[in-house]
């Protein structure tokens, strides 16, 4: 687990940051994610330790802090767990709640799709922000910095340039990690960093990944993202 401790100089952007990633989350999905982000937002801004990067908290008073039932309490609670956002850092016991922890990794990676929304500033400072919390952030690069290294003289360096040009903010959050796994004569495959980031971009962006590919060379008619 991935533990915040948003502690020293920068603590109180990185705290800011993390609820906006949420509240962001909130705000655009209205779906089952959307909610627990709203939920998981409320408990972190009420009851979350930042020095023991954990909250320990009954489920009665997150009931009635988020104006819900025990039973649903226990179940949304169960929900964050399910997705990775928050993890068991020590079980309850006679006397004593359960204390979780909060995988900033995790819920950064489910928030990532929404943060062009707050601004290209927001996606490029949380992309910095891993030399800031080592441990907690997967880095990124940049929208300039078009990783080309280990790939000279293939397809995917020049069409991830064309990307970054477009659209700095979507390379910097989904294109900038991904890798040439194998080409043929009429497909690219290319690699992304977890399953979730291949996912989202083989449902939401292959379209204009196809697009770039293809203006670098016309003869590649698929690509497939694969984590």
């Amino acid at each position: 687990m991935s533990q915040v401790k948003a502690v020293g100089r920068s603590a109180p952007a990185l705290k800011y940051d993390i609820l906006t990633a949420l509240m962001v989350l909130s705000a655009h999905d209205g779906g089952v994610d959307g909610r627990l982000a709203g939920r998981l937002t409320l408990l972190i801004t009420a009851r979350f330790n930042w020095q023991r990067g954990s909250v320990a908290t009954g489920l009665r008073e997150i009931a009635r802090l988020w104006g819900v039932t025990e039973r649903t309490a226990k179940r949304e609670m169960a929900a964050l767990k399910a997705r990775g956002w928050i993890t068991v850092r020590r079980a309850a016991a006679r006397g004593r709640v359960t204390e979780y922890g909060l995988d900033l990794t995790v819920v950064l990676d489910a928030t990532r799709a929404h943060w062009a929304a707050v601004g290209p500033d927001f996606v490029a400072r949380m992309g910095a922000g891993a030399e800031e919390a080592p441990g907690n952030v997967v880095p990124f690069q940049t929208a300039g910095a078009v990783q080309a290294e280990g790939h000279v003289g293939t397809l995917w360096p020049g069409a991830a340039q064309r990307l970054a040009a477009a659209d700095g903010a979507t390379y910097t959050a989904w294109f900038a990690r991904l890798a040439e796994a194998e080409r043929t004569a009429t497909a690219l495959t290319l690699h992304a960093p977890s399953k979730f980031a291949a996912q989202y971009i083989q449902t939401h962006l292959i379209g204009r990944l196809l697009a770039a590919v293809s203006a670098e060379d016309p003869s590649v008619m698929t690509v497939r993202v694969v984590g």
